[in-house]
């Protein structure tokens, strides 16, 4: 049985301390291991190349990077300046573009429970992390500019869905009615996780919090909260988030739009 993502935190803490040394905790925050060959493939291979600029950047990280990952597929794209822990657990579907200056974090995810669909892109700046649970974003999916996406128990993106630039979704949560002479941060909520139905759109700014589900096809207004679940094809807006409208209307005679 999988533990619980509070499990899996205390268990990354405790491992990234155990031994006492710093090369060891850096072992097991950037590649998972205690292994001398994979750090050394992680430095030579990864952080190296990660900078090279141009063509010859784009075609060595094409070419070599493959072996980094649990799985590669064909024609994946990777920019420049990006992060990347935990490789093995991830796999990475056909044609996928991760753009400069992201980073691609599985440290909390067990072995392939990381995974990018086909077709998806991923926009500059974006934090997609599997913080300590699944992370599944489907094909076809565009996360722009400046998206974190953090996977507390678990996070799922279905297919077609869009995030526009800015969205944070995910993450821990915390009582805000418990002991005033307790740090908040060791008063957390047990995590459920974040579940994005597939053909959604989220507009620039969206915050998504831990324990939502959004339905499939569904619209989510610029700069909304979403605290709660969303039905499938409702627009939703404001802060905290609420139903302005459906998807249904008098120019699809009841079907829903794709």
């Amino acid at each position: 049985m999988k533990g619980t993502g509070d499990d899996r935190v205390a268990a990354a803490r405790a491992a990234s301390t155990a031994g006492g040394s710093a090369i060891g905790a850096y072992m097991d925050l950037v590649i998972g291991a205690r292994s001398w060959p994979r750090l050394l493939q992680h430095e030579l291979v990864g952080c190296w190349l990660s900078g090279t600029p141009g063509a010859l950047g784009l075609a060595l990280r094409r070419l070599l990077w493959r072996k980094l990952f649990r799985s590669v597929g064909r024609g994946v794209v990777w920019g420049r300046n990006i992060a990347l822990r935990h490789t093995s657990k991830m796999d990475i579907g056909d044609a996928v573009v991760v753009d400069d200056h992201c980073q691609l974090d599985a440290q909390g995810c067990e072995q392939g429970e990381f995974s990018i669909g086909a077709g998806t892109l991923i926009s500059r700046g974006c934090v997609v992390s599997g913080k300590d649970g699944l992370l599944t974003i489907g094909p076809r999916v565009n996360i722009g500019a400046g998206c974190i996406l953090y996977a507390s128990t678990e996070l799922r993106i279905g297919a077609d869905t869009m995030l526009a630039a800015m969205c944070y979704v995910g993450g821990g949560r915390y009582t805000t009615r418990g002991r005033t002479d307790t740090p908040i941060a060791s008063q957390p909520v047990p995590r459920i996780g974040v579940v994005i139905e597939d053909d959604c759109w989220l507009g620039a700014g969206v915050i998504v919090i831990d324990g939502v589900h959004i339905g499939r096809g569904s619209v989510i207004a610029a700069g909304a909260v979403v605290t709660a679940d969303v039905a499938p094809y409702s627009v939703v807006a404001g802060v905290p988030g609420r139903l302005v409208a459906t998807r249904f209307g008098p120019h699809n005679s009841g079907k829903t739009s794709a």
